[in-house]
C-alpha cells in the first residue's frame, strides 16, 4: 500500500465512523464542527498548504485524495474552500493562513460588490452565495482591479464584522449572503509576484467541485450495485436482470471516465498552475456523469432512494448542486470550445496532446 492509498484509507475510515453524527450536527447548524475539529487535529484541513504558511505541506494529489473521500461520505465541512482555495491564495501571496475553517466569496459576487474609493477600492453592499460563511473563521475576497490588468485586490473579512443571512443550495449546504457594514471593506493589492487571480480561483473552485463530485459519483455507484444485489423481484435480485445490468454498466463507465480525467487534471495542475483546458474538461465530464448517476441511481433504487432516511439523496442532491457551482458543464464547454477554435488548425493537435501552450479564448 503506497502513501496515498494509506491516506485515502485512513481518511475514509475516519469519515465513515463519524458520518452519522456529522449529518445530525449538519442538520442542526448547517455543518459539522465536530468533524472539522477531528480533521483539523489530524492535520488534514490544510493539506497542500506549505509548512512555511502554517500548513502540513503535501501536494495537490494528497489534497485531492482527502477531498474525494469527503465527497464519498458527504462530509459537511468546508475543506475545498479552506485548503484548495483560501489557503492556496494566501500561501501563494506570502500571507498568513488563519487557523480554523476558511471560505472564499465567488469571484462574480466579489467583482459586483467592488466600488471605487478615492485612489483605491472597497467592497460594499451584499455578497451572495458564499459557501459555508456561517462556519468560517475568516472569509477571503479576491477581485480584479478595474481598469488595471494583472492587478488583483483582496480582503480578509471577519464574519463578526458583517451580517450573515443564511441560505442553502439544493443539497442543504450553506450558501450564505454577507451584508457588509455601511462603511464597506477596504481592498488591498496582493503582493507582487503572486500566483492567484480571480480567473484562476474560479478554475481551482471548479476542480474542487469536480473532486467532490467524483467521490460522490463513486458512492452512488457503490450504493446502486449493493442495492441491486439485495433487492429481489420475481424471485431473484434485480441486479441479475439484463436491463438493470446495462444501466449499472453505463453508470460504472461514466464514473471511471470522470475519475480518469480528474486524476489527469490534478496531476497536470500540480506541475503547471496554468493547465486550464484539462480542468475544464474534468468539470464537464463530471457534470455529464452526474446526469447518468442521478438517473440510474434513482431508477434502480425506486422510491426508497428519495426518502430522507436513505443515503442516496444526499449524493444526488449534492451532484445537482455541485455541477452548477464554479461553472456548469455548458459554461465550461463554451469556454473550452473557444480555446479549441482559437488554437486554429495548426494548434489543435498540440492543444489535445498538451504539447503546446494554452491558447486564450477570443
Amino acid at each position: 500500500m503506497d502513501d496515498r492509498e494509506m491516506l485515502r484509507s485512513t481518511v475514509s475510515a475516519m469519515l465513515a465512523e463519524r458520518a452519522g453524527s456529522a449529518r445530525d450536527e449538519a442538520a442542526r447548524q448547517g455543518w459539522s464542527a465536530g468533524l472539522w475539529q477531528l480533521l483539523e487535529e489530524s492535520g488534514l484541513t490544510l493539506v497542500s498548504v506549505p509548512e512555511s504558511a502554517g500548513g502540513p505541506g503535501g501536494g495537490l494529489r494528497d489534497l485531492a485524495t482527502v477531498v474525494q473521500a469527503c465527497g464519498y461520505h458527504a462530509a459537511p465541512v468546508p475543506l475545498v474552500e479552506t485548503a484548495l482555495l483560501a489557503g492556496w491564495v494566501l500561501a501563494s501571496a506570502g500571507l498568513a493562513v488563519p487557523p480554523g475553517p476558511l471560505t472564499v466569496v465567488p469571484p462574480a459576487a466579489a467583482s459586483g460588490a467592488l466600488v471605487p474609493d478615492g485612489p483605491g477600492h472597497r467592497l460594499a453592499g451584499r455578497l451572495c452565495g458564499v459557501p459555508w460563511a456561517r462556519a468560517a473563521r475568516r472569509i477571503l475576497v479576491l477581485a480584479a482591479a478595474p481598469g488595471q490588468p494583472g492587478r488583483t485586490l483582496h480582503a480578509v473579512i471577519d464574519p463578526r464584522d458583517c451580517t450573515i443571512e443564511t441560505g442553502t443550495n439544493l443539497a442543504g449546504e450553506p450558501r450564505d449572503t454577507l451584508v457588509l457594514a455601511p462603511s464597506g471593506v477596504d481592498c488591498r493589492p496582493l503582493p507582487a509576484g503572486h500566483a492567484a487571480d480571480p480567473s484562476h480561483l474560479r478554475l481551482r473552485g471548479a476542480l474542487g467541485r469536480t473532486l467532490l463530485m467524483v467521490g460522490s459519483l463513486r458512492r452512488v455507484l457503490d450504493l446502486t450495485v449493493r442495492y441491486a444485489g439485495e433487492r429481489e423481484q420475481f424471485g431473484r435480485p434485480i441486479g441479475r436482470f439484463q436491463a438493470v445490468q446495462q444501466q449499472i454498466a453505463g453508470l460504472a463507465g461514466a464514473v471511471e471516465q470522470a475519475q480518469a480525467i480528474t486524476d489527469l487534471a490534478v496531476e497536470t495542475l500540480e506541475h503547471d498552475e496554468h493547465a486550464v483546458e484539462v480542468v475544464m474538461a474534468a468539470k464537464i465530464c463530471a457534470g455529464h456523469a452526474a446526469s447518468v448517476a442521478i438517473a440510474v441511481g434513482h431508477q434502480v433504487h425506486g422510491a426508497i432512494g428519495f426518502t430522507t432516511e436513505h443515503e442516496l439523496h444526499l449524493h444526488t442532491c449534492r451532484l445537482m448542486s455541485w455541477r452548477d457551482e464554479y461553472g456548469s458543464e455548458s459554461e465550461w464547454s463554451g469556454e473550452l470550445g473557444a480555446r479549441v477554435t482559437g488554437a486554429g488548425p495548426g494548434g489543435l493537435w498540440g492543444l489535445l496532446t498538451g504539447r503546446a501552450p494554452a491558447v486564450a479564448a477570443r
